[in-house]
């Protein structure tokens, strides 16, 4: 029994310490998974996303079809 509860104390210990780290260690922001359109060759998905991507095409669809 005692054996248990020492594995238990232990457990919970180490625990509490990943959790500490955890919440103390440097995070990167998401921005960084951003694919560099310079090195990118073709469709990557992330178009819709992007606003001025979205604009640029506006602005082409409108130019071919208006005066």
């Amino acid at each position: 029994m005692l054996g248990w509860l020492t594995i238990g104390g232990l457990v919970l210990v180490l625990g509490i310490l990943a959790d500490d780290w955890y919440a103390n260690r440097h995070v990167r922001p998401l921005s960084h998974m951003k694919p560099d359109p310079k090195t990118i060759k073709g469709y990557t998905g992330m178009e819709e996303l992007d606003i001025t991507h979205a604009n640029q095409k506006i602005v082409r669809k409108g130019s071919k079809n208006g005066p």
